[in-house]
């Protein structure tokens, strides 16, 4: 059934999760690139191979609830329409 607080609730944080898989994501593409350019940088590969590794199970968790919220987005005009004040006027 629709519901409009849960809609902008869900919005609102899927909007928080693509800006934070956006910085996941620039973050593990600069470790990752590191990991094959080590004769430019003087950073020790272990430490850039351990941040880049603990920072993918942080970025498949956002990834797979982002993809939660964007179904049920996507999903919200099929729903039946629930009787009360908390329905959105289309």
């Amino acid at each position: 059934m629709k519901n409009a607080r849960v809609y902008l609730t869900a919005k609102k944080i899927h909007r928080l999760l693509v800006l934070l898989i956006l910085i996941a994501g620039i973050i593990m593409m600069v470790t990752g690139i590191m990991m094959y350019l080590m004769q430019y940088f003087f950073f020790d590969p272990f430490l850039i191979r351990y941040i880049h590794n603990k920072l993918s199970i942080l970025f498949a968790s956002i990834l797979g609830i982002m993809m939660l919220t964007g179904l049920y987005l996507f999903l919200f005009p099929y729903l039946p329409d629930k009787r009360g004040d908390n329905t959105i006027k289309q």
